[in-house]
């Protein structure tokens, strides 16, 4: 009954300008800057994905409209007496907090709004809640190269050094051998690389340690040529699997940790491990 009445609902998403989130655990705050781009507080610099703001500035009105619990009892009962899970929207000045609590016994969770009224939401909701600021960002995205544009391949392992370039007649040769052929599935592979997600933005001291990068499995040096015929190149670090069917990497020599499919890197693997 203390609740302001222009506080009880979601303001207009426009007007928000900044948000902040918990999981219970970890607390994710953003803000607008100038020319009104969201940015991650604890690091403006951080390449954020707008789009997941988007998401994440639609579910307070979400919240808002669940389903309304029947014959409500003491907040304990729905753990939201004293809720560590939350979502704060800020416009005008003004903080707007809806609150999460226990888990229902069909799935969908329990959520406080302002106004005071315990609600259901779905787990998906909730989920929004425990994203990782990883999750959030915008991904390198690696050249698509096509095989005639492969000027020289470079890798490095710590038993061998497999090598090739690409001659005057669009021939493949290491070390004056032609693999044209033993070379194909590779070029091919190499030219469509996909980073898949961000592991770690700023890592720790000894991180690198722990993902296997700073000794790398293999080291990839590739030269090639733009849609332009400007020289260009790519270095990529493979590091230990993730346990998951990744592998870690890093890019041009940048300390950011990535993943990439074990899958999208099996020729590469193999020629490093076999030679050519």
């Amino acid at each position: 009954e203390m609740v302001d009445a222009s506080t009880q609902t979601a303001p207009p998403v426009e007007g928000v300008t900044a948000l902040a989130l918990c999981d219970g655990d970890v607390t994710l705050r953003f803000e607008k800057d100038e020319t009104g781009a969201w940015t991650w507080f604890d690091d403006p610099a951080f390449p954020l994905d707008q789009t997941a703001l988007e998401d994440l500035l639609a579910l307070p009105a979400a919240l808002d409209s669940g389903e309304t619990v029947a014959d409500v009892q003491e907040l304990a009962v729905y753990g939201l007496e004293a809720p560590k899970k939350y979502i704060t929207v800020t416009s005008d000045g003004v903080d707007v907090v809806y609150y999460l609590g226990d888990q229902a016994a069909d799935g969908r969770w329990y959520v406080l709004t302002p106004a005071g009224t315990v609600r259901y939401t779905s787990d998906e909701n909730k989920m929004l809640l425990s994203r990782s600021i990883y999750n959030m960002a915008v991904l390198p995205q690696l050249p698509v190269i096509a095989p005639e544009q492969v000027v020289s391949v470079t890798i490095l392992t710590p038993e061998r050094t497999v090598a090739f370039l690409t001659d005057e007649d669009g021939v493949r040769r290491s070390a004056n051998r032609d693999v044209t052929a033993q070379t194909a599935a590779l070029v091919e592979e190499l030219g469509a690389l996909t980073v898949t997600a961000c592991v770690d933005y700023h890592p720790a001291e000894g991180a690198a340690a722990v993902c296997g990068l700073d000794e790398p499995d293999l080291t990839l040096a590739m030269n090639y040529l733009s849609d332009t015929g400007a020289d260009k190149a790519l270095t990529l670090a493979v590091g230990l699997p993730t346990g998951d069917g990744g592998r870690y990497v890093t890019l041009d020599g940048e300390t950011t940790i990535y993943r990439m499919e074990e899958a999208s890197l099996a020729q590469l693997l193999t020629i490093a491990e076999t030679g050519l």
